[in-house]
């Protein structure tokens, strides 16, 4: 873990994911597996964020930065160690994603907490490494003659942390098909969106005020900041250059989503998908716009994603996202189509004026996903999703 984190820190994530690559489902040759270094990472998290105050979007995660597949991971363990939940979660994690994802994924949280705790306290990231996660020798390395089962207990966690991971996996086996829609598995399943990682990454951008333009919108500058918090990879430019191509899968559902090149604009109004984030947040009065600056509003403080009864103020926010990213600069037949295809895709037959691109966004933020050409929403996240698209024909 210290080598990954050297190296993450360091703005070297080729080394670091040569070191990840090296990991398998095995501890071998001294190394640990995927598994332990995510019940060792998700430990110490747990703890540094407890003895920290690490909570309410202290660590600051630059998720473009994260490898897509790792994205939805770090969110999620971001929320359980500010809960000091991370470790008892552990096994569930690790059986509802790739063991590589999970290591990965806590790898760059692991550093990202590291050089906030740096900042905190005035010292070098290599200072707060070596208090923090020292290095230690491995006294026996796991070698072929004794090789590891997988029931036995991860060397390199402590017995604690196995202990927690075993009352997890037996928590998980009670629990009832009944609650998945219920409001903690909604509220849960929002909260671990890319959606709200955005959210919170755009409020620590945001900070205290952020200055913005005459007209109330990110200043240019600050474009390709705030478009990154939604997964939009876009810059401001003086001068807009030659439209750009159109990749395939923003004109057939068919096609599985692909990455769509930057997006060079003059004004943050250019892009419907960035303006249906900035919009919404100003809906559900989670933020406010002067006349120069743009700062948390009025429900800001009262929903920091940390208790279950923030759910109503969640699926509002969630709604109403959805509910501009259909309808912006939008022409209202459209939306209404598109919208009616979210709610019952088998509904729609001609799908020539659904607005693909917004669903794309809507699939890229974790709020549903298209495929085999229909739209499929996890249950937890439905009833949100389908009130936003109501919206639009209301």
């Amino acid at each position: 873990m210290r080598e990954i984190a050297l190296a993450l820190h360091g703005d070297q994530p080729a080394q670091a994911e040569e070191i990840l690559d090296g990991i398998g489902p095995e501890a071998n040759n001294g190394r640990p597996s995927a598994a332990q270094l995510s019940v060792v990472a998700m430990e110490s998290l747990d703890a540094w964020y407890a003895q920290n105050q690490l909570q309410n979007g202290a660590v600051r995660l630059i998720q473009r930065d994260v490898p897509r597949s790792m994205r939805d991971v770090t969110t999620a363990v971001d929320v359980l160690a500010s809960k000091g939940r991370a470790l008892r979660s552990a096994a569930s994690l690790l059986q509802r994603n790739p063991e590589p994802t999970v290591a990965g994924a806590t790898a760059y949280l692991v550093t990202a907490a590291l050089a906030t705790v740096a900042t905190q306290r005035g010292d070098s990231f290599d200072e707060t490494l070596d208090a923090l996660l020292p290095e230690q020798e491995v006294s026996e390395p796991a070698t072929p003659s004794e090789p590891e089962t997988a029931s036995e207990p991860a060397q390199a966690a402590p017995a604690a942390a196995t202990e927690e991971v075993v009352e997890v996996v037996d928590e998980t086996a009670d629990t009832s098909e009944s609650s998945a829609d219920g409001p903690q598995a909604r509220y849960t399943a929002i909260v671990e969106t890319q959606f709200m990682a955005g959210v919170k990454e755009f409020f620590q951008w945001m900070g205290e005020s952020h200055a913005v333009t005459g007209t109330g919108l990110p200043k240019r500058a600050d474009i390709k900041d705030v478009a990154a918090t939604v997964g939009i990879d876009a810059e401001g430019v003086a001068k807009k250059p030659a439209d750009e191509e159109s990749v395939a899968s923003d004109l057939d559902l068919t096609v599985p989503a692909a990455p769509r090149s930057t997006r060079y604009v003059t004004s943050a109004q250019a892009i419907p998908e960035l303006m249906a984030f900035w919009t919404a947040l100003q809906e559900t009065e989670l933020v406010e716009v002067t006349s120069t600056k743009i700062q948390p509003g009025k429900n800001a403080q009262p929903f920091g994603f940390e208790d279950f009864d923030q759910l109503d103020a969640a699926e509002e926010l969630v709604a109403t996202y959805v509910y501009q990213t259909l309808t912006l600069d939008a022409d209202d037949d459209a939306a209404a189509q598109t919208a009616a295809f979210i709610k019952d895709s088998g509904s729609i037959d001609d799908t020539s004026s659904v607005l693909i691109p917004r669903l794309r966004q809507l699939e890229s933020v974790g709020l549903l996903d298209v495929v085999d050409g229909s739209v499929e929403i996890p249950a937890p996240l439905r009833p949100a999703v389908t009130e936003g698209a109501a919206r639009v024909s209301a």
